[in-house]
């Protein structure tokens, strides 16, 4: 037994002596630490597509706001940096039941009309979480509103449609998923169109509210 352990030591010693010396100068590698439920990764930036399925009213003709009606849009767009954007969008929805041309109490024109946008803007925002960001949007573009607000210069026939440009200023939050490539967010947009009135009375303007809730994919 007494050799058994001897051999044992002897060995052991031996092996000892054949590992290098540690080396004072050099540190000890640095440990990382990981959180047990991995890293967040970064919100994907880059080009995108949106769609969009809110509530659209007018404002500013025979009722204050007109009966809310169904938005629809889509969007496509490119992410510039890690707050701003630029896209172009197209936009659907309708006024119901508020007329902007009367007389003596009867609507002239059509108080019930269809509004189609289509437009391009940029946003720019701020990151108020980690996964958060706050925006202020600008955009621009065109209008169609079917049929007519305004009647023909006869004053009893609705064209069929009226073209218009138009402005809006718009404020999004936007929430970036744990869900890669996707993000859901709420827009509050107000446009004013400008159409030219066919009775030959100069331009009407209508301005209209957007409240849009959406869904977005980065690619």
């Amino acid at each position: 037994m007494i050799r058994v352990l001897a051999a044992a030591l002897l060995f052991a010693a031996a092996a000892r002596a054949g590992e290098p010396d540690a080396d004072p100068a050099r540190p000890a590698p640095a440990r990382t630490a990981v959180p047990s439920n991995g890293v967040d990764p970064a919100p994907r930036r880059g080009t995108f597509a949106e769609a969009s399925v809110g509530v659209f009213t007018t404002l500013g003709g025979s009722r204050r706001f007109s009966n809310a009606q169904p938005w629809l849009g889509l969007t496509l767009g490119r992410d510039l940096g890690s707050a701003a954007s630029i896209f172009a969008s197209l936009g659907v929805g309708a006024s119901s039941n508020s007329c902007f041309q009367s007389a003596q109490g009867a609507c002239l024109a059509a108080d019930s009309f269809g509004a189609t946008f289509l437009e391009a803007g940029g946003s720019y925002g701020v990151w108020v979480a980690p996964r958060l960001l706050l925006s202020g949007k600008v955009m621009g573009g065109m209008t169609v509103f079917s049929p007519g607000p305004f009647t023909r210069n006869d004053g009893t026939t609705v064209p069929d449609r009226v073209i218009a440009p138009h402005a809006g200023v718009g404020l999004a939050l936007e929430y970036q998923t744990r869900l890669d490539h996707f993000g859901v967010g709420l827009d509050t947009a107000v446009r004013y169109s400008l159409p030219k009135r066919a009775d030959g009375a100069g331009q009407g303007g209508i301005a209209s509210l957007a409240v849009v809730p959406r869904i977005r994919y980065v690619f």
